[in-house]
């Protein structure tokens, strides 16, 4: 059987500008012949006139978007989807803020399997009305799913109230991974149970200026090479998990399985997952499937088994790191700021801090473990 490989990427197509988005909104009445009889224009080429659509009652976003792939959202409209919506190659979906939300949470939203050049732009996704604080994972109630597709961008989104995941992010070895490229920017993810999943040598991508508030998990990243930076992680009860381990979304594991860990960890804040906030803590239905295992690994940043990744320039307060049997000569910890926390580190592996600070001596981290400050007074 032939191993699946994306294609190769085509040049991607520049992006739609609100102003040419938003005209195509003057033709809301006629949007369902707009939408059926527009001809996509072809992948990597600049497309003419304003963006055709997407009915609200549109009930099969598969067959529409295949047959149109790049389409608006009508500004403050509600889409319900009856199932999980399949996005083809070259899909653009420009959301204008509208609300996309699905009938229960035996289904996701949104997938992109096996495509290319997708972009996803200002679109709300509500997994439920109810807040689903302190309930255990559903696992297939995902806002967007990415498997094995390349060049994907999801820009300026809001993922609310997911009881599996906001969004997740597999790949395969069988790819070309270095050719990924997924990027995740200016994103916001709230109570969800997992915010970001990434797996399965989904690599060389980026997580950026994403910000996650009281989440189960914010960040599970078990796959090597991604790039996580300046996200700001507030309340949630996991700040940032990476395991050499399977997980609800990741079926690799062992020797010769995911490539896991290292990759960038910088310029983030990670705060009170000890304590969290006026919107309380998800510390309730906390366990979930680890290595063949329903395990609650515990609050704040957890990094096991894995070679870790660079960690520079972070922002800790409230939020406890623990790493256990880390690959590697060591594990720096730089020019980052610890207050009210512990840091710990078990296994042959040492965790060196560097030129890290604390607002007080009172309230610098407590150490414990193979844990040394290098830089210390």
């Amino acid at each position: 059987m032939t191993a699946f490989r994306p294609a190769a990427p085509e040049p991607h197509r520049p992006a739609v500008s609100r102003r040419r988005a938003l005209t195509g909104l003057g033709f809301t009445s006629a949007s369902a012949a707009l939408l059926g009889g527009a001809a996509a224009p072809a992948s990597g080429a600049a497309a003419d006139g304003p963006l055709p659509v997407l009915p609200v009652d549109t009930a099969d976003w598969t067959a529409a978007l295949r047959a149109t792939p790049q389409v608006q959202l009508v500004p403050g409209a509600t889409y319900v989807l009856p199932q999980r919506a399949e996005l083809p190659s070259g899909c653009y979906i420009a959301g204008n803020g509208a609300t996309v939300t699905v009938t229960g949470t035996a289904h996701g939203a949104l997938s992109v399997n096996g495509q290319r050049d997708v972009t996803l732009t200002d679109i709300r996704l509500r997994g439920q009305t109810a807040d689903p604080i302190d309930t255990g994972i559903v696992t297939g109630h995902v806002g967007l799913r990415l498997t094995r597709s390349t060049n994907v961008r999801v820009l300026d989104c809001d993922f609310t109230h997911w009881r599996g995941a906001g969004i997740t992010v597999t790949g395969s070895v069988q790819d070309d991974y270095y050719a990924y490229r997924v990027k995740i920017s200016g994103c916001a993810f709230h109570r969800c149970y997992f915010g970001v999943s990434t797996a399965d040598r989904s690599e060389y991508s980026q997580l950026t200026a994403n910000s996650f508030a009281y989440c189960r998990l914010a960040i599970w990243n078990s796959s090597g090479n991604w790039t996580v930076n300046d996200n700001t992680v507030v309340g949630c009860y996991g700040a940032y998990y990476s395991f050499s381990k399977s997980s609800p979304y990741g079926t690799a594991n062992g020797p010769g399985g995911d490539n896991w860990g290292h990759g960038a960890l910088t310029g983030n804040t990670f705060n009170h997952s000890n304590n969290g906030g006026s919107g309380g803590l998800w510390d309730g239905g906390a366990a979930f499937p680890l290595g063949g295992t329903v395990t609650d690994p515990g609050r704040g940043v957890v990094v096991d088994g894995v070679l870790p990744p660079t960690f520079s320039g972070n922002t800790l307060w409230y939020t406890n790191l623990r790493a256990t049997n880390l690959l590697g000569t060591r594990w720096l910890l730089s020019g980052s700021t610890f207050s009210n926390l512990n840091i710990t580190c078990s296994g042959a592996t040492w965790v060196h801090l560097a030129g890290t600070q604390s607002r007080s001596a009172a309230e610098a981290p407590k150490l414990s473990g193979n844990v040394k400050d290098l830089l210390p007074g």
